[in-house]
């Protein structure tokens, strides 16, 4: 299987606080019922940056969102 490695523009529900891990310690991206911007990938990932840690993108946990929109075709 190939994929088409660009990522579409997506918007997704946070269903459940996210956490990233930041050297060992959870720290809080992601808060629950909040609407959000990121990148949906050819493999069902998606990737954000943080709402509330400004400036830091990473894979979002898609057990925690809902993908609402995405622009892809």
């Amino acid at each position: 299987m190939s994929y088409d490695w660009k990522s579409t523009p997506c918007e997704f529900e946070v269903i459940n606080d996210v956490y990233w891990d930041n050297w060992g310690r959870s720290v809080q991206v992601f808060q629950k019922g909040e609407i959000c911007r990121g990148e949906l990938w050819p493999d069902g990932t998606v990737s954000a940056e943080s709402t509330i840690c400004e400036g830091i993108r990473d894979m979002v946990d898609t057990n925690c969102i809902v993908v609402r929109k995405s622009e892809a075709i």
